[in-house]
């Protein structure tokens, strides 16, 4: 795999069937291929480290994954455990509802909770575009960009999969905040599109997919 393109991609390894013996294997594939980072559920920060550790690959975990209705106070509590656990990196899920609500203040209020509690580092908040229409997509973007978040991504990969229209109106609304793409992608011209598209990271759980030749 070129490496401009390599470090544009991340293995989520986060389905709940995985065990560590997966997890392990994932972390070998993304060494190898010098991924950007590996994104594991927080049980599995620690495994992921040791097998990571002599490399550049970043260790990301999820935060109330992946529905996001846990409580503000809740998210902060695993936002610094799993830093002091050795993560180099934060995704944590919208609140899907409040956002819906309306409760705009409220979902900006949680977030900028989570980018404190992060101290510097990165936090990419999955807005779920398969749930959301046009108009709550583009205010999920503003309110995180607002709130500090480094990433906005498009989906966890549990609802579907974000489309291409879906990326172009995440480019759109944005400023500063940059763009991650994810689900079932498993062959490079469909990373590589993503990325003409406006995408700076691809969170993908089929590595092994890309790689199959």
């Amino acid at each position: 795999m070129p490496q401009p393109l390599a470090s544009k991609i991340e293995s989520w390894l986060v389905e709940a069937q995985l065990a560590r013996a997966e997890i392990e294997r994932g972390c070998a594939i993304a060494a190898r291929a010098e991924l950007a980072a590996v994104y594991v559920k927080p049980h599995y920060i620690e495994t992921a480290k040791k097998n990571l550790k002599e490399t550049r690959v970043k260790i990301g975990a999820v935060i109330a994954f992946p529905l996001g209705g846990m409580t503000t106070a809740a998210k902060m509590f695993e936002t610094q455990d799993a830093l002091t656990r050795g993560a180099d990196e934060i995704a944590m899920m919208l609140n899907i509802g409040a956002l819906r609500d309306a409760d705009d203040l409220a979902v900006k209020n949680d977030i900028s909770a989570v980018v404190k509690t992060a101290r510097g580092h990165d936090v990419t908040v999955i807005i779920e575009t398969p749930d959301l229409n046009d108009d709550e997509k583009t205010r999920a973007c503003q309110i995180a960009e607002a709130a500090g978040a480094a990433f906005v991504q498009t989906s966890s990969g549990f609802a579907g999969d974000a489309t291409y229209n879906d990326v172009r109106l995440l480019w759109r609304t944005l400023s500063r905040a940059q763009i991650k793409v994810a689900g079932a992608i498993d062959a490079l011209p469909m990373v590589s599109k993503l990325i003409e598209a406006g995408a700076a990271r691809v969170a993908t759980n089929k590595v092994e997919m890309l790689f199959r030749d």
